[in-house]
């Protein structure tokens, strides 16, 4: 864990000047909900399905993750109780917005469809899209254009940036998509699709976990770097300001 939390330091330092740029200061002036900030409770909705950073244990009800422990210290640091609230992919968004839950963690990716809706922290990590298959088809894929072939099939799960980022780019491919994150990959191992398309950061974790996994990065065109962070609604600027802060240090 001590690897992990130098490795989100080392992005907190690299956008600091960005967290306490004028325009964040400025937004700042609109407030926050007052219940927010008031109570002593701060509801982090998470979907639960993305290790290594969120997972959901149906057994016992609990979450882990490396950023399910950052959210533990960081309601340590404003004397707020954490109580998880389990969302999905495909309802993060309406769920943040209905205010079941204050603010977003797990894996978010910052883009620009988000970005209207919500504010984000300062990013916790970069991560940028992978491609992951069986290994025995290494020798097969080996860049996009191969991959993105008839008769090759591509299945992600609902809702979320992976499937933004397959629809945009598949043409040739045929696509499904389904309810549940972990299933892809289970589907992927017992060979009911080919390819599925994640972040590396997840790459990486499952690779570690099923061996009989391979990854390979894709064309900066296709896949550019992008930011994961918290996620809040666009009336919590003060909630958001306080958040920076604690990062940041």
């Amino acid at each position: 864990m001590q690897k992990n939390f130098r490795h989100y330091l080392l992005y907190f330092c690299l956008f600091l000047s960005a967290a306490c740029s004028p325009g964040i200061l400025k937004n700042s002036a609109s407030g926050s909900d007052p219940e927010v900030l008031t109570s002593s409770d701060l509801r982090v909705g998470s979907t639960g399905d993305y290790p290594p950073l969120t997972s959901f244990d149906t057994l016992t009800g609990q979450f882990q993750g490396e950023d399910i422990d950052l959210a533990l210290r960081l309601g340590k640091h404003l004397g707020k109780r954490i109580i998880f609230v389990k969302t999905t992919w495909k309802e993060l968004s309406a769920d943040l917005l209905a205010k079941k839950f204050d603010i977003a963690i797990g894996g978010i990716s910052v883009n620009a469809t988000r970005e209207k809706l919500f504010n984000f922290s300062v990013p916790l990590i970069m991560d940028r899209k992978v491609a992951v298959f069986r290994l025995t088809d290494r020798a097969k894929f080996r860049d996009f254009k191969t991959i993105d072939q008839p008769g090759i099939r591509v299945l992600e799960n609902i809702g979320g940036t992976n499937e933004v980022f397959a629809k945009k780019h598949i043409q040739r491919a045929t696509l499904n998509v389904i309810p549940d994150n972990q299933l892809v990959f289970k589907t992927l191992l017992n060979g009911g699709a080919d390819i599925m398309f994640t972040d590396e950061t997840e790459a990486k974790y499952q690779q570690k976990k099923h061996p009989e996994l391979y990854w390979i990065r894709l064309d900066e065109h296709i896949s550019p770097s992008y930011a994961k962070a918290i996620m809040y609604n666009k009336t919590d600027t003060v909630l958001q300001l306080k958040v920076n802060k604690w990062l940041n240090k």
